[in-house]
Order: structure tokens, then sequence, then C-alpha cells
């Protein structure tokens, strides 16, 4: 089974799929922590949910 992979910035320079869609909804959630604006968090929100389904999609894959 082979792996996703997407050059990064950390350790050997590559990151997994599902890492990097991790840590991007995980960033989209923490600023939405730290801002007012209600569009903007909405906004936020939504990414951060749409790269967790993403996530979910590839995992299910995997496992097949």
């Amino acid at each position: 089974m082979a792996v996703q992979t997407i050059w990064g910035c950390w350790g050997d320079g590559r990151l997994t799929t599902i890492q990097y869609l991790e840590d991007q909804a995980a960033r989209a959630e923490r600023l939405a922590k730290r801002i007012t604006d209600t569009l903007t968090i909405e906004k936020l929100l939504t990414f951060a949910g749409d790269r967790r389904r993403e996530i979910e999609v590839i995992a299910g894959k995997q496992r097949a």
C-alpha cells in the first residue's frame, strides 16, 4: 500500500497527505479561536471541516 506524500518543511521534508490535512485543519481551528470576525470564523471552521472530511475519505481508501 503506497502512502501519498507532500513536500513539507519538517524533518526529512515529507509529510503524508493525512498529516498535512490534519495540520491545516488544526491551524484553521486555532486561528478561529483567536479572532472575532464572525464571517472569517465561519470560513475557517468550514475549511477545517472540509480537510477533516478529506482525511476520512483518504483513510477509508487506505483501509479498503
